[in-house]
């Protein structure tokens, strides 16, 4: 079992999304993610916490962005009573038989995430 987490000002997530827009979340997210974050009332506050919960999946990994695992090698997505999940893109992302488990919250000031990588 592997954990990772990280942190997020929302006030950075959101000068930098005023100023590149667009351009900003199709360089980490997917289209899918983008299309969710842009439905919620709190565009930034969701997008600030897929930018921490993939943090927190590559500190789980242990790996980091590089190699096999990119921004978009996995989503980070809801499920239909909208708990945040984990969908690998990518086959090579997550090590054979292991699960990842995340959960996202934030405040006025910041997001936060926390993932939990374990075996199946």
């Amino acid at each position: 079992m592997e954990i990772g987490v990280d942190i997020v000002d929302l006030d950075r997530i959101e000068r930098v999304y005023r100023r590149y827009g667009m351009k900003f979340l199709q360089r980490f997210l997917s289209e899918k993610e983008i299309a969710v974050c842009l439905h919620k009332p709190q565009v930034i506050a969701s997008v600030a916490g897929r930018f921490a919960a993939k943090e927190a999946v590559v500190k789980a990994l242990g790996t980091g962005f590089t190699g096999d695992v990119h921004w978009k090698s996995f989503e980070i997505l809801n499920d239909e009573q909208g708990r945040p999940f984990v969908r690998s893109v990518d086959p090579d992302c997550f090590p054979s038989g292991c699960s990842m488990k995340i959960s996202i919250a934030h405040d006025r000031h910041s997001a936060v995430a926390t993932a939990l990588m374990y075996k199946k």
